[in-house]
């Protein structure tokens, strides 16, 4: 847990730890290793459980998981009409406790597909295949659709990190900055606790999120990463149940009743995660044969089963049943065993086991005082006599027996738990001779029955290998690099302030930056020089990609203003108004009816055709040749290079970005290219809402700074100068 929290925090402020994208592809490897071993040791019922895709057993699938979870809560509910006790938080201190608990997972909320529009989306590393990765954008489109209404698209009190983050504010929970709100979840300790505290499952749940979304792109676990999102999406029992609980405490639950309605699996993002694993993966067979399929529809299992693998809360409801007692009649409620295959107990385990039911009458209460949990549950909550089955007794000795430094499996006079049933220890005399005997028995005996799952390989024997009709292996090198290379890398020797001071760029005044926006622009050239723009034009379309990596830092209005530029670029267009509410499955529709969803990238395709270029579209930014052109090839380097580190570049970054929206995409040579009617207009309404969204900002950093601003409107000014320049000099 230590390791995880550790990477949990690089990933958040992954522009000053690049050390930490090959730890998150080896950790994300390990963990698709423990999910798939243990998915395909007991597959029934399971995702893995059907060897080969077909669109209608896939929506078979979803749909028995979705009733299942309706007809638990149903019966859930009658359990509580006829006077059962509540299953997931028996008192508002537990929930809060749990709330504070599950904030790690919670502020990387949406991070699961942070990378999977990347500038390099479309290389289609893997399998070699024809099309440019034209099938890979659209369908990273709809995936991507998820997480800006995961982001709010662009409102930040819709953004799903704010809400939760609002929530802990209300319940003065977790860390506090100086002003005594809660800290953001990029910030060390914002949990509160120490670093040896808190749930490891729901950090391992957190770091697959981070590590998939970074990892995301065609050129990694892009098939994962849709999987995943597939899994994701359904609809737990456990948040039906938490939702109503939470009301019931009087604690906001609006974050949790927010995803019960919008992951519905008829318009939402259960419905749109599916057609995305469904398209790709008919697309796959259309455009590389079914062998290509059939191989990716193993990595996409492999992405729903990682998901499904790794519980994402604290704990979960604890189902109870009404039973008579045989002394005088009456009812009461009992905890029912849990339907999860559960390790049977060894002879040593069954009996301390045991020892711990009968135990916890004489010492129910006893353990209040006492705030340690064990696997995110105090003592008190494990040995609460009325919800104590066989199997919780089971599950609670086999989480202490890893709670060190209270047993040191081997080391029973080591363990702290036997110096405290001993003399001088506060639990002397609860255990009899005897059984503080059977407890140094089972100390001793874990040494000797611990075996090390061994799980390392079993992912990739899963998903197997393709080789194309060209012989082309796709095999664990060419699928999975090394690095994401410049595309993502950060060089951390090369400081981004130098790179723009030495832009040779006219006087920067610092003056209103609104004038920028009315600023005449020289007219480039009627036949421009397209082998020049066109890097410019789809590295313009790059720029900001990097801010989602961060979603607690995303989580803040300068987010909100990168998300609508975002959204607009992409074609989406950028909803912002409070009267807006999330398209869901609308673009989808359009884009299944209409063709794909034009944005500047398929315009800068256009573009590229219109030139001549046959009927290549582009896959990939590092298709485009700028050699014959030294001074471009550098800029371009040195775009590449302030796009990795966003939140310390943010000001020249966007007006580099208002910068290439004047100049380059809203000149009337460049529309005048397009064929299109459609396309023309599709043109100048994206560099319309580029500009809105980037005037807003200015607006609102000026309405609210109470700080000398000089620096940032200069950097602003100057990468918008630097921009108009380079379409100017290269045109």
């Amino acid at each position: 847990m230590a390791m995880d929290k550790e990477l949990y925090w690089k990933l958040q402020n992954l522009e000053n730890h690049p050390d930490a994208i090959p730890e998150a592809r080896t950790r994300l490897m390990d963990l698709l290793d423990q999910t798939i071993s243990e998915a395909t040791t007991r597959p029934k019922g399971t995702i893995v459980d059907m060897p080969t895709y077909d669109r209608q057993h896939l929506r078979d699938f979803l749909s028995t998981a979705h009733k299942s979870s309706a007809s638990r809560y149903e019966a859930y509910i009658k359990r509580r009409k006829a006077g059962g006790p509540r299953e997931m938080f028996p008192t508002r201190e537990y929930a809060q406790e749990w709330v504070k608990l599950a904030a790690v997972v919670k502020y990387v909320d949406g991070g699961w597909l942070g990378g999977v529009l990347d500038v390099g989306s479309g290389k289609n590393k893997g399998l070699g295949g024809q099309g440019g990765g034209k099938l890979e954008r659209m369908v990273g489109k709809m995936a991507w659709q998820v997480i800006s209404e995961e982001f709010g698209d662009g409102d930040l009190e819709k953004n799903h990190v704010y809400v939760y983050e609002q929530l802990l504010d209300q319940l003065h929970l977790g860390g506090k900055t100086e002003d005594g709100h809660t800290r953001p979840g990029y910030m060390r300790d914002f949990d509160g606790l120490a670093k040896d505290q808190g749930v490891p499952r729901c950090w391992t749940a957190a770091i697959a999120q981070q590590c998939i979304g970074l990892l995301a792109s065609t050129r990694d676990f892009f098939p994962e990463a849709i999987g995943f999102n597939m899994a994701y999406e359904s609809l737990p029992y456990h948040l039906l149940v938490t939702t109503r609980e939470l009301r019931e405490l009087k604690i906001n639950d609006y974050y949790f009743a927010l995803h019960v309605s919008i992951d519905n699996a008829d318009s939402g993002h259960a419905a749109l995660a599916r057609l995305a694993v469904e398209r790709y993966l008919e697309g796959v067979r259309e455009r590389d044969g079914e062998a290509a399929m059939q191989y990716m529809w193993k990595r996409v299992q492999a992405g729903y089963t990682l998901a499904e693998g790794l519980p994402t809360t604290p704990s979960g409801p604890v189902n109870f049943e009404q039973i008579k007692r045989e002394d005088d009649g009456s009812t009461r409620w009992r905890a029912v065993t849990s339907s999860k295959v559960v390790p049977a107990p060894t002879p040593i385990e069954d009996k301390v086991a045991a020892l711990m039911i009968r135990k916890s009458e004489a010492a129910a209460k006893m353990h209040c005082p006492s705030r340690m949990t064990i696997k995110g549950q105090t003592i008190e909550q494990w040995l609460e006599p009325s919800t104590l089955t066989p199997e919780k007794a089971l599950m609670f000795i086999r989480a202490l027996g890893e709670k060190k430094p209270w047993v040191k499996a081997g080391d029973a006079a080591g363990s702290k738990l036997i110096k405290e049933l001993e003399w001088g220890g506060r639990m002397f005399g609860a255990f009899s001779r005897a059984e503080t005997e059977l407890m140094r028995e089972w100390i001793r005996k874990m040494a000797d029955e611990e075996e090390e799952v061994v799980t390392a390989g079993a992912y990739r024997e899963f998903v197997g290998e393709y080789k194309s009709q060209a012989g082309t292996q796709a095999d664990s090198d060419s699928v999975f690099g090394k690095s994401l290379d410049e595309l993502v890398l950060t060089d951390l020797s090369v400081n981004p302030d130098d790179i723009v001071r030495g832009w040779n760029v006219k006087d920067i005044t610092g003056d209103d930056l609104e004038t920028l926006f009315t600023r005449p622009i020289p007219a480039t050239t009627a036949s421009p020089r397209m082998d020049n723009l066109l890097p410019l034009w789809f590295l313009s379309t790059a720029l900001l990609e990097h801010f989602p990596l961060s979603p607690t830092k995303f989580a803040t209005p300068l987010g909100m203003t990168v998300l609508r530029l975002l959204r607009s670029q992409l074609g989406f267009g950028a909803l912002h108004h409070e009267q807006d509410i999330c398209a869901g499955i609308d673009d989808v529709k359009s884009e299944h009816e209409q063709g794909d969803m034009v944005g500047l990238w398929e315009l800068g395709e256009k573009l590229h055709l219109a030139q001549g270029n046959g009927s290549r579209p582009m896959g990939d930014i590092t298709n485009l040749s700028v050699q014959t052109e030294p001074a471009l090839e550098a800029f371009c380097a040195e775009l590449m290079e302030l796009r990795t580190r966003p939140y310390a570049n943010e000001s020249v970054l966007l007006g580099l970005t208002l910068g290439f929206a004047r100049a380059l995409h809203g000149t009337g040579s460049m529309s005048s290219l397009l064929q299109d009617e459609d396309d023309r207009a599709t043109l100048n309404r994206i560099v319309e809402e580029e500009q809105e969204a980037i005037l807003d900002h200015v607006r609102r950093r000026r309405r609210e700074s109470r700080r000398d601003d000089d620096s940032w409107t200069i950097s602003f000014e100057r990468g918008y100068e630097r921009a108009v320049r380079a379409v100017q000099d290269h045109a």
